[in-house]
Formats: C-alpha cells, structure tokens, sequence
C-alpha cells in the first residue's frame, strides 16, 4: 500500500493486510537501497515480502531493519526478514540484548499471551542484531539518513525514527505517539508515564509534517501538531488519552 511517493505500508494486522499480530510495517526508499521500519510478529514473513514485491520493488534491496522497540507484534519478524533478505537489524542498545536472547518475561509475552494478545502457542525467534542505537544516533541508508530519537514510555527502549525525503519529514514513532495526541502505555513494569514525561520534550519542535504509528491511522500531513498536544499536556502534568 503506496502512502507517499516514498512511503509503503506493507504490513498490518489493523488494515488486513498481512497477518493478524503484525504491527505496521513500513517501507522506505531510499534511492539506491530501501529501508524496513519495524517487522511485524513473524508469523508470516512470507507475505511482507510479497507485499513489497507486489509493489513492483526487488526485497532484496532491504539493506536496514529499524526496530523502533523489542515488543513481539514489532520485533518477532526480524530473524525472518534478516535471514531473507540478508538486511541489518538496527534496534536501541538496552533492547537489543532482548531481542537476542531475552526471556518472555522480558518481553512482556506472558503478561501479552494471558490478556489474549498473542495465541498461546507464540513463541519469539530470537535475532542477531547489527547495530546498537543510542538516542541521537544516524543510520545512513542510500541516500537517506534516519535520525533515532530515543523516547521511553511506552517501553525503555522505544526508538523513533526520523527521515527527510522528497514529500516532506517523517517520523516513525512506533508506539510511543499517535494520531489525536495519544500515546500507549501498558500494564508492564517496563512502560512507565514518568519516561514520557522526561524525554517527550525530544520530538519538540521537529517540523514534522507525517507521523507513521506502528497501530491505526497515520498523518500525512500536520504530524508535529499531534505530537505537540501530547508535550503540552505532559508539561501541564495532564495524562494523554491512552491508545488502548
């Protein structure tokens, strides 16, 4: 699914359109090579690589896999799509020890398998991981740099991903903001409104013009204004409205 002159959308259990505990998955061109932005829960890998062929685009030109947190609906595809497509796995430096050999309960499954989340049967492949992001870091793929914004809230190693391209900025930002001045924070020691509270003050003043959540609908056009509401209301000590 096409959203901008170099934006697809080729995986998403919220618009049917690959299987049913992915996460968005977006993709990126970046000239020369492409980028990956998250890679859903791997239960069929399969289909986001038919979807960007679908697009008319050789997968094999998948160079980065940006992981923007360690959650399964996001990071359980990873080890699938490296394997496939020989791409490097780009995630936050805390989490990328999670993503390698971390337990469930790091995860946050058993809590997700018992609030019916994931079927019983999940399991998480574990991934090697090729980069370790701190806040501020840049990843240069073809003729694009994406700048990762470390913003913990939503979990400690929630990543997002900004990048400049002819349509105007992007910003993926996974589950840390939303559409409607929401942001996500579950029952899970790892998420925590007072990490909001210290670090949303990093995507002030962005000029962002497209906001790309991992869930739901996306802006392409406006986005700074959504993430503006949730800063003025965590400024004013004010909660956000909660995605779930």
């Amino acid at each position: 699914m096409r959203l901008s002159e170099n934006i697809y959308l080729v995986g998403s259990k919220d618009y049917g359109i690959s299987h049913a505990i992915d996460s968005g998955v977006y993709l990126v061109d970046c000239g020369v090579t492409l980028a990956l932005v998250d890679a859903g829960g791997g239960g069929d890998v399969d289909r986001l690589v038919r979807n960007i062929e679908a697009e008319g685009i050789d997968p094999s030109c998948v160079s980065h896999l940006l992981l923007t947190h360690c959650h399964s609906d996001h990071a359980g595809g990873a080890f699938g799509l490296r394997e496939r497509l020989g791409c490097r796995v780009c995630i936050e430096e805390g989490e990328a020890r999670i993503v390698e050999s971390g337990s469930d309960d790091d995860l946050g499954l058993d809590a997700a398998r018992e609030g019916g989340f994931y079927p019983q049967d999940y399991r998480f492949t574990h991934c090697p991981v090729d980069f370790r992001l701190r806040n501020g870091d840049t990843i240069s793929c073809g003729d694009r740099e994406f700048k990762a914004i470390h913003v913990p809230g939503h979990s400690k190693g929630s990543m997002c991903f900004l990048v400049d391209l002819d349509e105007g900025r992007a910003l993926f930002s996974g589950d840390v903001v939303f559409p409607g001045g929401r942001i996500f924070i579950n029952n899970l020691p790892s998420s925590d409104l007072s990490d909001y509270r210290r670090t949303i003050g990093r995507l002030a003043a962005l000029e962002v013009d497209m906001l790309f959540p991992a869930h739901g609908v996306f802006r392409l056009s406006g986005g700074q204004r959504d993430i503006d509401t949730v800063i003025e209301n965590l400024q004013k000590l004010k909660i956000p409205p909660n995605f779930t």
